[in-house]
């Protein structure tokens, strides 16, 4: 009797798979489910891609925490940095920045000029600011548009109320070298140059800062220690975090990726309806085959049980196309030439996706969950005619 089970069991695969077109459906089956599970995660990991991407860029420019004060100067000396790590453990530096005219070859460009402190900014954001000395540091964008290279000279124009009787000041600075951010504003427009510099060309005393930026010691803590900041110099200085001032795109995309995501499970229902065209198409054109290994002792349980893992198989085998659909989406697709995105519009140079566990788990649980509701729904209707019923049929 156990082997009257078994051996029809097996031979169902054997049935379905016995000619060419029974064949072609089952892969344009797992082909068509396995595309739209990739159209989804790939739409995931490109909101993902962008999101992180940007924070990890705003990151380089701003730390963990940004900081300013109200009442645009403050002065940032030892005392007043030994105050703040008293309330929030961490690296602190402060900047200047004022808008200047950059001139170059005839050319004028609004920038942005940071002084900073270099070895306190390159620990807090990471950037290198290593060859910053006399000079002055260009952005990546900025040194193509005006096609710089390191050893060039431009002229900074920019005005101060300290220094009276000038209207504006003229400087020419030696390009130390090149910076990149990863955001095409801030690649642009930013130039960098050493704190004490700026304060002596503009007039300023030591110390003198409109900008600041920490990196704390526990990441995870940063909306608390932000929290606590603000209440400790509440009308003085302002805190936020380093994404802030990219907060309502982040957001926009994040219920972007939430909607879309959902709308597109339309497409998987699509992919689901060749899963149910697939079993009854075997279920009309072999079913002499099936209810003949009935009547050799297929049980009922049996044949449930074989289209449960003919399921089970059909969405495992297009989860695995699925996956490698996405690393060639990742590494080949994305890197060709007409995938690039214009970065003054899309604030970033290139798209990447990024995808963790979870992101994996929600499209392809899902696609689980509509595969078997669909199937079993389908696979019952089969089921239920009768074994004498069938064979009178389909042997008349």
């Amino acid at each position: 009797r156990r082997l009257m089970t078994k051996l029809p069991v097996v031979s169902l695969f054997k049935i379905i798979l016995e000619n060419k077109s029974s064949k072609r459906f089952l892969f344009g089956t797992i082909f068509s489910l396995a595309f739209s599970m990739a159209v989804i995660l790939s739409t995931i990991g490109l909101m993902d891609g962008f999101t992180q991407t940007l924070r990890q860029a705003l990151s380089h420019t701003n730390g963990d925490i940004k900081f300013s004060a109200k009442t645009n100067f403050f002065m940032f000396d030892k005392e007043k940095q030994e105050q703040l790590k008293s309330i929030q453990p961490g690296l602190y530096s402060s900047s200047l920045e004022i808008e200047s005219f950059a001139i170059v070859d005839q050319e004028s460009k609004g920038v942005l000029l940071r002084g900073v402190h270099p070895q306190e900014f390159k620990k807090i954001t990471g950037l290198d600011f290593s060859g910053l000395e006399d000079g002055v540091l260009v952005g990546k964008k900025f040194k193509e548009k005006f096609n710089l290279k390191v050893g060039d000279n431009i002229v900074l124009a920019f005005s101060s109320k300290a220094q009276r009787g000038r209207n504006a000041i003229l400087d020419e600075f030696r390009v130390d070298g090149i910076i990149e951010h990863g955001i095409y504003e801030k690649d642009f427009r930013y130039i960098y140059i050493r704190k004490d510099k700026l304060e002596d060309l503009l007039g300023y005393k030591e110390g003198t800062s409109n900008f600041g930026v920490i990196k704390i010691e526990d990441f995870n803590y940063i909306e608390q220690a932000i929290k606590k900041l603000n209440i400790s110099y509440d009308g003085e200085l302002s805190f936020s975090p380093y994404w802030s001032e990219f907060q309502n795109l982040l957001d926009a995309v994040e219920e972007e990726k939430t909607a879309i995501s959902m709308v597109l499970q339309l497409i998987v229902l699509v992919a689901i309806i060749n899963v149910v065209g697939f079993i009854i198409f075997i279920s009309e054109t072999k079913a002499q085959d099936f209810f003949m290994l009935r009547a050799l002792g297929l049980s009922i349980h049996a044949y449930e049980k074989f289209w449960y893992f003919l399921l089970f198989g059909i969405w495992g085998t297009s989860s695995l196309v699925a996956y490698l659909m996405i690393i060639i989406v990742r590494g080949v697709i994305l890197k060709l030439p007409i995938f690039e995105i214009p970065s003054d519009v899309y604030v970033l140079e290139e798209l990447s996706v990024n995808l963790d566990k979870l992101d994996y788990i929600f499209v392809f649980a899902f696609s689980l969950l509509w595969v078997f509701v669909v199937g079993y729904i389908t696979m019952r209707r089969q089921s239920k005619k009768s074994l004498l019923g069938g064979l009178r049929q389909e042997f008349a």
